[in-house]
């Protein structure tokens, strides 16, 4: 049996619920957790950042040498192809050499010698533009050395361009001589005596050789070793002129042993400048030949020399 204070006791227990409250549940989190949780985030952030540099840093250096060094060898080999296409040229700048200075060289020979002039210029030509075109550029701290290396050579090439543009000058000035000078004076066949219709005729066609001979002279291109031939075709073509009128008026007048002077004067004024010209042809074939061999052997030793 219970005694009363144990019915006492009994009536003021509080029973407990079945599950136990959490003393946390309420508990919010104060202003110091949260910049702990913060500054946890911003460390992973920061790592990050320096990860993706690092990884960054290290690809550009080894991919920027790398490509740096690929457009350096791209370039020597563009070099050196071109230097190659221009050393294939000059046997053909022999021939044309030859057909031009050969004063029995035919018509024919002497205008197949164009394209080989052109193709020569041309070809020196892209080699000056290598040579003078600026290299590319690189990130800062990138090596120079591979574009650096070919500095030499683009030094050689700008020379040798140059050198191979002054041959194929050299070759269209004597072109130009050697196919206007036959041209020169050009007339039908001259008589001592002749009718009035034919020397009306002849009035006519040599008014025309007089107009074309002074536009060919005009047009000769002055130099130094065609200068006397030069000289010799202006002086003959301003007398050119007098000596039409004279020639015709001794027709007129019947006057054939003035006539057959006046034709002897021509055909003097003629060979007076074909033999200019040919000294003229032998002083460029003699300049120009040893030219075209050392150029030969000088592109050899440059395209050797390409890193």
């Amino acid at each position: 049996s219970l005694s009363d204070n144990d019915d006492e006791d009994e009536e003021t227990f509080v029973p407990v619920s079945g599950q136990a409250a959490d003393p946390l549940s309420d508990r919010q989190p104060d202003e110091a957790s949260s910049r702990l949780g913060r500054h946890g985030f911003g460390r992973w952030v920061a790592a990050a950042v320096v990860v993706a540099v690092l990884v960054a840093a290290g690809f550009a250096a080894y991919y920027l040498p790398r490509q740096a060094q690929e457009q350096a060898d791209e370039l020597a080999s563009d070099y050196r192809v071109s230097l190659t296409n221009l050393r294939n040229e000059l046997p053909s700048s022999q021939v044309a050499l030859q057909d031009l200075t050969d004063p029995s060289s035919p018509p024919e020979s002497v205008s197949a010698a164009v394209p080989a002039i052109g193709d020569l210029n041309a070809r020196a030509t892209i080699v000056v533009g290598q040579a003078t075109a600026p290299l590319p550029s690189t990130p800062p701290l990138v090596p120079r050395a591979p574009f650096e290396a070919l500095e030499p050579t683009r030094t050689s090439m700008l020379i040798l361009g140059a050198e191979a543009e002054g041959i194929s000058g050299r070759l269209a000035t004597t072109f130009a001589y050697r196919s206007t000078v036959p041209l020169l004076f050009a007339t039908p066949d001259l008589p001592t005596q002749a009718e009035s219709a034919e020397i009306d005729a002849l009035s006519v066609a040599l008014a025309e050789s007089l107009a074309d001979t002074a536009r060919l002279v005009a047009d000769l291109p002055p130099d130094p070793t065609f200068a006397a031939t030069r000289e010799l075709a202006t002086a003959a073509s301003e007398r050119y002129a007098t000596w039409q009128l004279e020639y015709l008026d001794a027709l007129r007048e019947g006057d054939t042993e003035r006539a057959t002077a006046l034709i002897a004067e021509l055909d003097t004024a003629r060979s007076a400048i074909q033999d200019s010209l040919e000294i003229a042809l032998a002083a460029v074939r003699a300049e120009v030949d040893p030219k075209i061999v050392d150029l030969a052997a000088e592109i050899e030793t440059a395209i050797g020399a390409i890193p």
